[in-house]
């Protein structure tokens, strides 16, 4: 779904066509009235007999003229090339290649064109890139000449002659080969012809369709030449490049899986280092992923994923030339040289920068050593001690200092828990000295990392929203990647957007959802705020599955969030803290603060700098040099600032505890609604309770976690803008726990008071 779809109509049915897209209330837009004008400006030239220089790629050349200029330059050059039959079609025309030897060669590169009759342009880029090849001595390209000298290379610029001959004398648009079937019917498309996968995705069983995919695997003499070919070929075969036309993409195999495997990761790496460099030439932009990637389709049955599986070829791409659909297949000439040049110089920067890559991944390895990697707690313990005098609370209060350690609940009152992270080498004499004073001590973790290692994180694989499951944690691009997807599908009740920058200039994505348009009345408004401390995985997590049961409950048979998510416009930020999120999966899974070592959820402007923070950078509560200091902090507070009327609920979610924490987080005292918030909460905590066993506290900071903290998101929002419900909620700290409860129960409660 939402890409591009081109569809050539018929005269006749243009207005039954029109109809239909009103209809079905389908955008459509008219590129041209009448494509014959655009193939009547696609040139074809012959080719005078051994006048080489005559075939210059400012036309489309027929097939008696691309096999005599092949014949011309293998007799030019008999000594370092050759003209190799690969077999005959399926009306007994022959399918040549143009083998470049090279003695010192080690590796082999088979190179296909125009296996689809109507793709043109192939055939002119790769008796471009032949000639280049040939005549890479004279270049001044030196990665040209190292791709040239190092590869014995194999070019077959038509292997489809039938078709392609059809093409360019019966009908301008005909993809197959020419194969009689019988009863007035012609033709297999070629590519769907190799056994991969035969015939399961992208292909057809009728012989009257563009895509037929033929009777069995290698029914057609040309896929069995080709079959054939490669077999013969196969030793130290290290590239197949197939190329199409059009849509300006590099498309790796496997064209019939949804997601990516084998070395699927290095050849997109290689596949974006290409098209950078094309885009520098011409300014032209070209995509890199597989097939569904790209298309959101699968095919199968095609020549590059059953080389790359039978063989074990490493590199094994199809390249879809130019353009992107405005003229298609019917390529203008003048576009012919631009396409081969900006062809040609990604081709050779994608065969080349492996080489240049492993250097350089030396160098990086050799000056980066230690610095690279991520932060390891392998035996850092992770205690639980309980403070029942004024001494043991001081002692808890006093062990950051001297044992270097990570507070995960900070010490508060007396009688609440504290829980800590204690690294190894000091451990020994921290639970010493624990004994000879009598502190009350339990071990809840002994080697936290074990515990980490089993936070599994997984890749979104774009268009399959299944593959975002809640069953693992994602990094942010996938959790980007699947907003826009969801934004994507849900276009009339959701809307992405940007409301700021961070530190590090990564984009700080809200979504708004709204599903009830049609109201009158004024809609209140919900705000939920999610990863503002990076480390805090979970919140993350919680605030997109929630954003997904609200955006898809119409769908639902709940129907209490059916109720809620109607009632209220919603605005969901799942990650506000982008940097350091992205901080906790690639160095410190322990990181809490921005890129700039603040802690955002002390940097708001309430009671700034007063109480439960701290004015050392190096300390985990540091609330930055002044308040709304940081990009972050700012972007937020314009963004609620901005959604600020007839906001009612404010919502930041945390981890860990299993708080529901009502403002103000700065003091002892209840303030303003406090008993009508508590009520509800404790609504909620009881419907948890009842549902999950799980026990939930309910109060201020000072009542639930036993301290007192100030600059925090929600009880900024509370006093700035008289928000009635601000609250923050603290997730608990096992596997992915999901309760939209919170919310549901205390819509419930409040639609009773």
């Amino acid at each position: 779904m939402y890409n591009d779809i081109q569809i050539l109509v018929a005269p006749n049915d243009l207005d039954m066509f029109k109809e239909r897209l009103r209809h079905f209330q389908m955008k459509g837009v008219i590129l041209t009235s009448d494509i014959q004008k655009f193939f009547d400006h696609q040139k074809i030239r012959g080719y005078t007999r051994m006048q080489i220089d005559t075939f210059a790629w400012d036309s489309y050349h027929n097939l008696e003229g691309v096999y005599q200029w092949m014949t011309d330059i293998t007799s030019k050059y008999y000594e370092k090339i050759a003209l190799k039959t690969v077999g005959k079609s399926a009306e007994g025309r022959e399918i040549l290649a143009i083998e470049i030897r090279n003695p010192k060669a080690k590796s082999k590169v088979i190179v296909e064109g125009a296996i689809h009759g109507n793709e043109w342009i192939t055939t002119e880029f790769v008796t471009y890139l032949a000639y280049k090849l040939i005549n890479a001595d004279k270049s001044l390209n030196s990665r040209l000449k190292q791709v040239a000298r190092k590869y014995h290379w194999f070019l077959i610029p038509v292997a489809n002659p039938d078709g392609y001959n059809y093409s360019m004398t019966v009908d301008r648009l005909w993809r197959k080969n020419r194969r009689d079937l019988g009863n007035g019917t012609f033709g297999v498309d070629l590519n769907r012809n190799f056994d991969y996968s035969f015939c399961n995705h992208g292909g057809s069983n009728n012989p009257n369709n563009e895509y037929y995919c033929g009777p069995e695997p290698f029914s057609e003499p040309e896929s069995r030449a080709l079959s054939y070919f490669v077999d013969n070929n196969k030793g130290n075969l290290n590239y197949y490049f197939a190329f199409h036309s059009y849509g300006q993409k590099i498309i790796i195999p496997y064209s019939d899986r949804v997601k990516h495997i084998e070395n699927f990761s290095e050849m997109e790496n290689y596949g974006k280092q290409a098209i950078l460099k094309m885009y520098k030439l011409n300014g032209v932009k070209y995509g890199v992923g597989t097939i569904y990637d790209t298309y959101g389709c699968r095919i199968s049955g095609d020549s590059i994923s059953w080389v790359k599986k039978t063989y074990k070829v490493k590199y094994s791409l199809a390249f879809y030339l130019r353009d992107n659909g405005t003229y298609g297949y019917a390529l203008p000439r003048e576009k012919i040289q631009p396409t081969c040049k900006e062809m040609l110089t990604g081709l050779v920067e994608l065969m080349t920068v492996r080489h240049r890559m492993k250097l350089l991944i030396i160098y990086i390895l050799i000056i980066c050593i230690g610095l690279c990697t991520p932060k390891k707690y392998y035996n850092h313990t992770l205690f639980r001690g309980i403070p029942v005098t004024e001494n043991d609370l001081e002692f808890f209060n006093n062990i950051s200092k001297i044992y270097d350690v990570d507070y995960w609940r900070l010490p508060g009152l007396m009688y609440r828990p504290v829980e800590f992270l204690m690294p190894p080498k000091k451990k020994k004499q921290f639970v010493k000295e624990a004994a000879t004073k009598g502190i009350y001590l339990t071990t809840l973790i002994e080697d936290i990392q074990s515990a980490f290692d089993m936070q599994t994180v997984k890749t979104y694989i774009r268009r399959n929203m299944d593959s975002f499951d809640w069953s693992s944690y994602f990094r942010l691009d996938d959790i980007y990647n699947w907003l826009q997807d969801l934004n994507k599908l849900h276009p009339k009740s959701m809307l992405l957007m940007n409301i700021g920058k961070t530190t590090e200039k990564r984009d700080i994505l809200a979504a708004r959802v709204v599903l009830d348009k049609k109201k009158k009345q004024v809609t209140p408004k919900v705000i939920v705020e999610g990863g503002i401390h990076a480390r805090e995985w979970i919140s993350i997590a919680f605030v997109t599955y929630f954003l997904h049961q609200i955006v898809t409950a119409k769908e639902s048979n709940d129907m209490a969030l059916t109720k809620i998510a109607k009632t209220y416009e919603w605005y969901f930020v799942p990650v506000l803290n982008p940097d350091g999120y992205e901080y906790t999966h690639l160095k410190d899974r322990m990181h809490r603060k921005n890129a700039n070592d603040v802690d955002i959820n002390r940097n708001f402007g309430i009671a700034f700098g007063t109480v439960g923070v701290s004015h050392a950078k190096s300390s985990e509560i540091y609330c930055g040099p002044t308040a709304f200091s940081e990009a972050e902090s700012v972007a937020m507070g314009n963004f609620v600032r901005e959604n600020s009327k007839n906001l009612q609920y404010y919502l930041a979610f945390h981890s860990y505890g299993q708080y529901m924490i009502i403002p103000y987080a700065f003091s002892t005292k209840h303030h303003e609604n406090f008993d009508e918030v508590r009520d509800m909460g404790l609504f909620a905590a009881n419907a948890i309770s009842k549902r999950y066993g799980t026990h939930y506290s309910v109060g201020t900071a000072y009542d639930t976690v036993g301290y007192i903290t100030s600059g925090v998101s929600g009880c900024w929002v509370k006093k700035s803008f008289q928000v009635p419900y601000s609250k923050i909620l603290a997730n608990r700290r096992v596997p992915l726990l999901i309760h939209y409860t919170i919310l549901c129960s205390t819509q419930n409660a409040y639609n009773d008071v």
